[in-house]
């Protein structure tokens, strides 16, 4: 089975509200990245141009690529948030690189898939190093991050608890 990342779809709507369903009936919480944030399906595809020019909320939101993980079947294992910028929030916290893996496909190497793939991507638009984070109970999140190359920059405290920074040289 082939899984590479691609822009979202107006016919992907059914198979990403299945995505955030499974994210309901889990424990865990839903990443930013895989959120819709009320918004309609519709407008969420029509919005991924705009979304990486910069154009949404341009005083606090950050120009971003956001792209599905799929496979020949259009089946969506992931999404992934890839910010071009950094503002002073997401250098303190988030980085560039976000992604959630769909609750029923952790620990099948999906996760190291998908940095694999936003890595390539920030080669390729040019950038010499990326910020990625991860809570700091976050262990699988942490070895995902390691397994790429991270190198711990520091911990920061942010409401809820510690972030550990990364950088990823490349």
């Amino acid at each position: 089975m082939s899984l590479y990342l691609r822009f979202p779809e107006l016919q992907d709507e059914e198979k990403y509200l299945e995505y955030l369903k499974e994210w309901e009936d889990s424990p865990k919480i839903i990443p930013f990245s895989s959120k819709l944030l009320d918004r309609d399906f519709k407008i969420f595809v029509a919005e991924i141009p705009i979304r990486e020019q910069g154009l949404i909320d341009p005083e606090h939101r950050v120009p971003e690529l956001i792209l599905f993980l799929v496979d020949e079947a259009n089946d969506i294992y992931g999404v992934l948030s890839f910010r071009l910028k950094l503002n002073d929030h997401l250098l303190a916290y988030d980085g560039h690189i976000g992604y959630g893996i769909r609750p029923s496909q952790r620990g099948k190497g999906y996760g190291k898939l998908i940095l694999k793939l936003a890595l390539e991507i920030a080669k390729e638009r040019g950038f010499e190093k990326v910020l990625i984070t991860c809570n700091e109970e976050n262990l699988r999140s942490e070895a995902v991050i390691l397994s790429q190359g991270g190198k711990l920059e520091n911990k920061v405290y942010k409401t809820d608890g510690y972030i550990k920074r990364y950088w990823i040289y490349l």
